[in-house]
């Protein structure tokens, strides 16, 4: 038996192992949810885990709000962001456009890794609904702007614009 295995059946199992298996197991749910329900139900089947991802997003942004002490800003609602893209792995790149307006572009971005290997992208129904619900949950006075979809060979390249601003 080897040394991590002896290590690992005891739970010994190094914080940064644990996280990059999390992400990926999360990954791998996220993709494969997309493909059985849209190969069983097709758009209603991906319209239903956009509601489950936007719920989800909606729970945690309030969680997010509690626990980090957020705002109700464009800048808390980009730290929310960035705080899920930590998580996830991703690398995202901010832009301050103007005082109501953010860019956000991800170098690069796993969940794009994943559906690419899988051969389609389902960015509008698992993340986007996900960080949409995030943004303006924790912000309400903030809404999100896909500024180009991801595809193929590029992510998506989002916004966070303050409603009602002149930009």
């Amino acid at each position: 038996m080897g040394l991590t295995r002896a290590f690992a059946k005891r739970g010994l199992i190094p914080s940064g192992q644990k996280v990059s298996e999390l992400r990926e197991n999360l990954a791998r749910l996220m993709v494969e949810s997309a493909i059985v329900l849209h190969d069983r139900f097709g758009e209603e089947g991906l319209d239903a885990l956009s509601e489950v991802f936007r719920r989800l997003g909606e729970e945690d942004a309030e969680e997010m709000k509690s626990r980090l002490g957020l705002g109700e800003t464009l800048q808390d609602a980009v730290d929310a962001w960035r705080v899920v893209g930590h998580i996830m792995g991703a690398k995202m790149k901010v832009v301050e456009v103007s005082s109501n307006r953010v860019n956000t572009e991800h170098p690069y971005c796993p969940q794009h890794e994943k559906f690419n290997e899988r051969g389609r992208l389902y960015c509008e129904s698992v993340c986007l609904p996900y960080v949409r619900a995030i943004a303006e949950g924790v912000a309400p006075s903030v809404k999100m702007e896909v500024i180009e979809p991801a595809n193929e060979d590029k992510t998506c390249i989002k916004s966070l614009v303050v409603r009602g601003s002149s930009e």
